[in-house]
């Protein structure tokens, strides 16, 4: 089964240049020529203009990378000598001394017989071109090489993030490490690290101790810890922006600071997902004086201009639910809750401009009264993002990308923070700064986070920085299983994830049949994942579904046979090519059957298993028609549609990932059998 998907993914590959067709994003321009620049042992970088400390540990890092990829030592040297033969590094001056929003990000990076030049206006733009270089290494039998081009390159978005929830479950120092390794590969420029919320508050303070000692369950980062993830994060160009959520999602902030929420004493963290059981009180002046003095503690620590206040899901019923809170509010004639809200954001605002911070928080913190430099994330639906911009208030969008609802990665690639025919005004447009996946965690632990974020945050990366033209689904799918394979070599567990938590969960079993079972199968949805069964945080993310990848390839492979016979009915290889999946699929029930009786984990994969073995027996029945034109007896299309809906839905803790499309195949067979 695997080997198969090799050779089909190697069959599917674009036509232009393979080292070209492997970079993710797509550059803006690129110009080929017939020429190659070998890299061997004798390759030398040479930097001229500016350079600084940052600028040489990226290019150590290039080297040393070059190194594992081609298998020989280089010289670890920069020198100021001639440029032939050498990569030459053209900096023009550093950059922000703390990176901004506007940061120059744009590199120049031409490749010929007798040389590379590398141009750029930042130290951060030189980055972005040598992530280009690396992924441009190719080789035949008899060197590495870099193919000869002129690639002229730029983001669309200057704000391109990814949220890392530290708060639902802790993520260590190394895990946000890697993941800050992979967003730099594919030029993302953003670390939203929320670092607060009801299950926990995560970071050390010195002034409030309480709140690590008691609200954190000691998984906490220390004030070191911080400056190193945020120097690590600036080494790769990569800004941190905090999120200390408030005044909802604040439960654990209150465990050790009770006089400051609007309920009594005693608050316990909370386990459960879901509302807060504790919020700010926003008319005590106390609250204001305990946050202003928590911001001044961290604005040191985290030197980028942007704050996130969070500011979702506030749940107006503890605020109700306190006569004296009630009675402030109409006494400064506030007309309801949202109107108290908006007053405690304009003090947060207020604070933070203080210290020189621009407010960031999601998009129910819209509201009249909200200061007009407050920047509004779209997480509740594109339309936030466009009213927002209507508005005059700069824009964020998060809705489409939240990689913990386990969508395929074609679906987060079509969706763009300025859609077509929106109606706003180029004025409003600009506004849009960009966006930012989402990985919240109350699904995910550190074991399965590379899993769950990659390769699909390549697509997203991609529709930030790549033209808005570049929107080929088939190509992207192509350069993600490429990715993967980058990732892994940088230490990311994206490819070996399943097999490492499979032989955890069944030491000295050969688990195969399930890895197999994997390439058609995958979690449910964030919506579905508990299967009517309430979990916490307490709950250990060590089952089967933990396993299991969010976007398989058997899935992105079936549809896309299934839209060559849609296209046309008589495509023989696309057909056949479908009967060997499926019957793979089908015989692979009597394996994985024979494993579920061994142990109680993986019998969590009878009911899928059973399930899309018959899904896949329905997609041999319809390629049956197709293949002989025999035509089906009346009503078949209609019963098998009626029993697939079955299978959209989880079975157990798995869903089949195929079922939609087996369905378009019925359809195609009822069209076209004659």
């Amino acid at each position: 089964m695997r080997f198969f998907f090799v050779a089909l993914l190697v069959l599917g590959a674009g036509r232009s240049s393979a080292q070209v067709a492997s970079l993710l994003p797509v550059p803006q321009s690129v110009r080929e020529r017939d020429s190659r620049f070998v890299v061997d042992s004798t390759l030398r970088f040479v930097i001229t203009g500016f350079r600084d400390g940052r600028l040489h540990r990226a290019i150590d890092r290039t080297i040393s990378r070059l190194e594992q990829r081609t298998g020989q030592p280089l010289a670890h040297r920069r020198d100021a000598s001639s440029g032939e033969g050498a990569v030459v590094v053209e900096v023009v001056r550093a950059g922000g001394a703390v990176q901004g929003v506007d940061e120059d990000e744009g590199y120049v990076l031409d490749i010929s017989a007798g040389g590379v030049a590398l141009r750029a206006e930042t130290v951060v733009g030189a980055m972005r071109g040598l992530e280009t270089l690396l992924q441009l290494v190719s080789n035949d039998s008899s060197s590495f090489f870099l193919p000869g081009l002129t690639i002229t390159d730029a983001p669309r978005f200057p704000w391109r993030g990814l949220l890392v929830d530290a708060s639902r479950h802790f993520m260590p120092v190394d895990q946000i490490k890697r993941t800050l390794d992979g967003m730099s590969m594919v030029k993302l420029n953003v670390l939203h690290w929320h670092l607060s919320d009801d299950q926990g508050i995560r970071v050390e303070s010195r002034r409030f101790p309480k709140l690590h000692l008691l609200g954190s369950d000691g998984l906490y980062y220390t004030q070191a810890q911080i400056r190193d993830v945020v120097a690590y994060a600036r080494d790769r160009g990569i800004r941190v922006v905090p999120e200390f959520d408030m005044p909802g999602h604040s439960t654990a902030w209150f465990v050790g600071y009770p006089q400051y929420s609007a309920q009594r004493a005693p608050i316990a963290i909370r386990r459960e997902w879901g509302g807060a059981d504790a919020i700010f009180d926003p008319t005590r002046e106390a609250t204001y004086t305990f946050i202003a003095r928590f911001i001044a503690e961290f604005v040191p620590l985290f030197p980028d201009a942007y704050w996130h206040i969070g500011g979702d899901e506030v749940e107006g019923k503890h605020w109700d639910s306190n006569p004296r809170i009630v009675a402030w509010r109409k006494r400064h004639g506030l007309r309801d809750n949202d109107a108290l809200q908006a007053h405690f954001n304009k003090r947060l605002s207020k604070i933070l401009a203080a210290h020189g911070r621009r407010m960031v928080g999601w998009d129910e913190v819209l509201h009249p009264d909200l200061p007009p430099n407050t920047v509004v994330q779209s997480w509740r639906g594109t339309q936030y993002l466009a009213d927002a911009a209507t508005r005059g208030f700069s824009g964020l969008l998060s809705a489409p990308w939240y990689l913990d609802h386990i969508k395929p990665a074609a679906d987060y690639y079509v969706a763009d923070p300025v859609p077509l025919f929106d109606g706003l005004t180029a004025a409003q447009q600009r506004l849009i700064l960009g966006g930012e996946a989402c990985m919240w965690s109350e699904y995910i632990t550190a074991e399965s986070a590379d899993s769950r974020i990659w390769p699909r945050l390549g697509a997203v990366a991609e529709r930030l920085w790549s033209p808005r033209e570049v929107t080929d689904v088939g190509s992207l799918y192509n350069r993600l299983d490429i990715l993967a394979g980058r990732l892994e070599a940088m230490g990311l567990r994206v490819q070996s994830h399943s097999a490492r938590l499979l032989r955890k969960l069944a030491p000295g079993l050969d688990v195969t049949p399930i890895e197999s079972l994997f390439t058609a199968v995958q979690p449910p949805s964030f919506g579905q994942s508990t299967n009517g069964k309430m979990m916490n945080q307490r709950d250990p993310l060590s089952r089967l579904v933990d396993a299991a990848r969010p976007d398989p390839p058997g899935r992105w492979m079936t549809e896309r046979l299934v839209r060559r016979l849609a296209l046309n009915a008589a495509d023989t290889p696309a057909r056949d090519s479908l009967a060997v999946l499926f019957a793979a699929w089908v015989k692979l029930q009597p394996s994985v059957a024979r494993l579920g009786a061994l142990s109680p984990t993986l019998a969590q994969a009878l009911p899928v298993n059973n399930a899309l073995a018959r899904v896949a027996s329905i997609g041999l029945e319809a390629l049956g028609y197709l293949g002989t034109g025999a035509r089906p007896q009346p009503g078949w299309s209609e019963a098998l549609v009626t029993e697939l809906q079955q299978y959209d839905k989880p079975q157990e803790t798995l869903r089949v990932a195929i079922t939609a499309e087996v369905r378009k195949l019925v359809a195609v067979a009822a069209v076209n059998s004659h």
